[in-house]
């Protein structure tokens, strides 16, 4: 098969730029819509005790290690 038949073969074949562009618009979506829904949504969020993250209690942690 030729080149030319291969390239004709295709209506539309996107680019290396139009891929990136693409890209980047999904995760600037995805990064917007998170820090929209965690604004939003912030009432409805449980608080976790600390009991069960010791790990993101700096005090605990501190104390363990002496």
């Amino acid at each position: 098969m030729s080149k030319e038949q291969e390239e004709s073969k295709y209506t539309w074949m996107p680019s290396i730029k139009w891929l990136a562009i693409s890209l980047a618009i999904i995760y600037v979506v995805i990064v917007v819509l998170f820090f929209l829904f965690n604004f939003l949504l912030k009432d409805y969020m449980r608080d976790i005790p600390e009991e069960l993250t010791p790990w993101l209690n700096n005090q605990t942690v501190t104390e363990q290690n002496k």
